[in-house]
């Protein structure tokens, strides 16, 4: 079995493999590459599967979370050979804690170099929803999708792709792009050189960073809000939360913040040029709009919005 190495094993596993031409689907392949592709499924024994380690540089990774209790894993590995093919491994190893961790690695070969981007190896792994997932990839993709446990994903160059997700949740990228859709819980993103998009989130904070990229969220709810960049816009449509706190700050690129309110509101702002939706009035170098009736006893939520070059403008939506 050359598509997977299994280092321990907790329960009942199955294999499946094929050794291919590539198809006109597999991306990346020439037409004398050599692909293979497998299955294996791992049930569990001592311990439910309640998290998944996941290191792939070679490849994508895709995670997909279903009502079962196994682990299934397909790889998809190329090559432009058979003798290069052997050499590329992924190995799983189940814990009796209920820990799992696959990576996948090409061994080498003495006087037989083969560059990166000449192989490749492609994980779809379907695992318990309530799993929590921690995985890193080089260049490929990484997708999660429907899975309850939160988790902590890292990409150098690959595009980091969140879809209906639970649980506290930290994404990083040197320059892979995120988009995090339906995220139901805290979330901190941070990148150097790629753009954030976030679509409808609900938890109790919101963390956000980009050096050169910009950062884009709709639909989000939560109390604490915090938005930075060095180089690029930022833009957030959100709910303000009673005793809320929102801060958004760029050095040079615009900010653009549009809130529901809940309650008293005020809002304050510093930069070139400034646009608050109000007449504003300035208090220790801040312009500051109130929206709403205090309440005597009750917090307003506080809204911090700066730009050192860019223009920061503010709006209250319906």
């Amino acid at each position: 079995m050359r598509a997977l190495l299994l280092v321990a094993a907790l329960g009942g596993v199955a294999y499946a493999d094929e050794t291919q031409k590539p198809a006109a689907a597999d991306a990346g392949a020439k037409k004398s590459d050599v692909i293979e592709k497998s299955r294996v499924e791992v049930q569990p024994a001592a311990s439910a599967f309640k998290q998944l380690s996941i290191e792939n540089p070679l490849g994508d990774v895709r995670v997909e979370g279903h009502d079962g209790t196994s682990i299934l894993i397909e790889t998809h590995k190329r090559a432009p050979d058979e003798e290069t093919l052997d050499r590329l491994r992924v190995s799983l190893v189940p814990n009796t804690d209920g820990t799992v961790r696959i990576a996948t690695t090409a061994d080498k070969a003495e006087g037989h170099s083969v560059g990166r981007g000449a192989v490749a190896i492609d994980l779809v792994i379907r695992a318990p929803r309530n799993a929590r997932v921690d995985a890193i990839v080089g260049s490929g993709k990484l997708d999660v999708l429907n899975m309850d446990g939160g988790g902590e994903l890292e990409s150098a160059s690959g595009q980091i792709t969140v879809r209906n997700v639970q649980g506290e949740l930290f994404t990083h990228s040197v320059s892979g792009r995120m988009s995090l859709t339906q995220v139901f819980g805290s979330l901190d993103a941070s990148t150097v050189s790629s753009d954030v998009e976030i679509d409808s989130l609900q938890g109790q904070k919101l963390i956000a960073s980009a050096n050169q990229g910009k950062i884009a969220g709709r639909r989000v709810r939560a109390s604490e809000i915090e938005l930075t960049t060095t180089h690029g816009a930022i833009m957030l449509e959100a709910e303000a939360s009673v005793k809320g706190r929102i801060y958004v700050s760029s050095l040079r690129g615009d900010v653009d913040v549009k809130l529901r309110r809940a309650g008293a509101l005020i809002v304050r702002g510093r930069g070139s040029k400034i646009d608050l939706g109000a007449a504003a009035q300035t208090l220790g170098g801040w312009a500051q709009v109130a929206y709403g009736q205090v309440v005597q006893g009750q917090d307003p939520a506080i809204v911090e919005l700066r730009s050192q070059q860019g223009t920061v403008r503010f709006a209250i939506v319906q």
